[in-house]
Order: structure tokens, then C-alpha cells, then sequence
């Protein structure tokens, strides 16, 4: 997120910058990560994956770009904002309101796909996960994400949200482990393989 605080820095009179975390718990538990990152743009908490399910996401983090009219301007999609030609980019929009080249491919009529019946099962265990959660059912919950998640296992969401409440050492004791994620995913593909 540093990338984005510069970018925000930068261009702050011509665009807003707005940071949402996926994170089933409640905000208390994303609120250092976002505080850690030192931005002062706003952010916001997606604790029942809304957004995930308006553009059919599975994964994160990903960009969304509206100009002000709420239009979409880019494909929704997979952003670094280290990556100098997105930084680029980003540039030529806020400073000319001109959408770049590498934008144009943008299909603003696109319609979405529907979710299929295991997609909409494993929201559905999602959501009852996140209730659970606020009732403090913190074993009931993992187990309707363990479910969520074998319905769905391309769901990253879902994943790293079930990996969080189980192993939550892993997330929020310093930095993410990613070699703790890498081992967990070794793990779980001998576990989902047929």
C-alpha cells in the first residue's frame, strides 16, 4: 500500500484513492494493516465480500477504476502498482482525465457471469461464516468456510479468509508468512486432488 499513499500523495487533488479490505472479521482486525500502510486515503471494510461478488472475484488485491461518473475505465482486474507502466498510466489518467491506450480494451458492457450452483452455495456458507464469526462461533465458522471452500476452491477470498481464522499466527502476528501459505497450498491440493 505505500505505492498507493505516493500516488495518492501525487495526485490527490485529481483522483481519490480508496482501499478496501476483504476481511470476514470485523474491522478491529484489518484496521493495523491499513494503519501499518500509513495511508490517508480512505478505506473501507468489505466484511460480506460484496464487491467480490459484483465483478465475480476470487482473488485479491485487484483495481477498480471509475472515472467520476461511476463509469468503469480499465478491465477489472489483477493490479502492482510497483509496475512502472500501470504508475504510468495511472499518471496520464489523473493528470489529462484521458483514458490510456492500454485501457481501451475495456468492455463497459460486459455483463458478468452468474454463479454457479457451487459458487452460490459457498457464498451462502460464507455469509453464514461471517455471522458466526460476529456471534463469536469461531469453530462453526471455520467449518462452513472449510465447506465454502471445498465448493469453491478457486476462491482465494475465501481461502485466505478461512486461513486467517484458523491460523490467524500466520497473518497478523508481524508480516504475512507467505511460506506458510505456499506449505498450506501443497497441503490442500493432496487434500481437494481426486
Amino acid at each position: 500500500m505505500p505505492g498507493w499513499q505516493q500516488f495518492y500523495e501525487k495526485y490527490s487533488d485529481q483522483v481519490e484513492v480508496v482501499v478496501i479490505a476483504q476481511d470476514a472479521q470485523v474491522a478491529e482486525v484489518a484496521k493495523p494493516w491499513v494503519e501499518k500502510a500509513g495511508g490517508t486515503y480512505r478505506a473501507l471494510l468489505d466484511q460480506y465480500n460484496v464487491i467480490g461478488k459484483s465483478y465475480n472475484l476470487k482473488f485479491v488485491p485487484v483495481g477498480i477504476f471509475v472515472d467520476e461518473e461511476g463509469k468503469l475505465v480499465r478491465t477489472v482486474g489483477s493490479v502492482n502498482i510497483g509496475d512502472d507502466d500501470l504508475q504510468n498510466e495511472l499518471a496520464e489518467w489523473a493528470t489529462s482525465g484521458t483514458v490510456p491506450k492500454a485501457w481501451a480494451d475495456v468492455d463497459k458492457d460486459t455483463k458478468l457471469r452468474s454463479l454457479t450452483a457451487e459458487e452460490k452455495e459457498a457464498d451462502a456458507r460464507f455469509q453464514l461464516a461471517v455471522v458466526l464469526l460476529e456471534s463469536g462461533k469461531r469453530k462453526e465458522a471455520i467449518v462452513e468456510l472449510k465447506q465454502a471452500f471445498v465448493l469453491d476452491p478457486q476462491n482465494w477470498l475465501i481461502r485466505k479468509q478461512l486461513w486467517a481464522i484458523e491460523t490467524p499466527e500466520a497473518f497478523y502476528d508481524g508480516d504475512v508468512d507467505y511460506g506458510w501459505q505456499k506449505e498450506q497450498m501443497a497441503r490442500e491440493k493432496g487434500v481437494l486432488s481426486p
